[in-house]
């Protein structure tokens, strides 16, 4: 509600949003807060307050771990559309495990700058393997052709 003070959850949960690189514009329209009031509490020491603190490490650690799971589904379903010959909705999975890592990475303090990077190779071998698909009795090796 505007006009009254975050509780020490909604502080946590802005500098969780806030890590996770959400502006300080879509938290406050998500928190029904004024933009300057987040941005006031984000740049403030409340963070220092040793309860505000514990409930920022409990919310990143959950956080964290849904990330965890999230990346996992979506890669198991990227090998399951890969094996299966499925071309159907392969980049929103790619593009829902490259977030999911990075969201990870930025939660666990950890550089997403050689994301971007990886990710070029992954789909490079992702091509790879769509355009070379074994035959069966091929024991994966390529035919040559004559």
């Amino acid at each position: 509600m505007p006009g009254t003070r975050p509780t020490k959850k909604q502080l946590a949960e802005m500098k969780i949003a806030n890590e996770l690189g959400v502006t300080p514009t879509a938290i406050a329209r998500q928190m029904r807060k004024s933009h300057h009031t987040v941005i006031k509490y984000l740049q403030s020491d409340c963070y220092t307050d040793p309860s505000i603190t514990k409930l920022v490490t409990k919310i990143r650690d959950n956080e964290t771990n849904d990330l965890y799971v999230l990346g996992a589904k979506g890669r198991s379903r990227l090998h399951e559309m890969l094996d299966d010959g499925e071309k159907l909705q392969m980049i929103p999975t790619i593009a829902l495990v490259d977030r999911t890592f990075q969201q990870r990475r930025l939660l666990e303090g950890k550089s997403t700058d050689n994301v971007s990077h990886n990710l070029t190779h992954v789909l490079e071998r992702i091509e790879e393997r769509i355009k070379y698909k074994p035959e069966q009795g091929d024991n994966g090796k390529k035919q040559e052709q004559a």
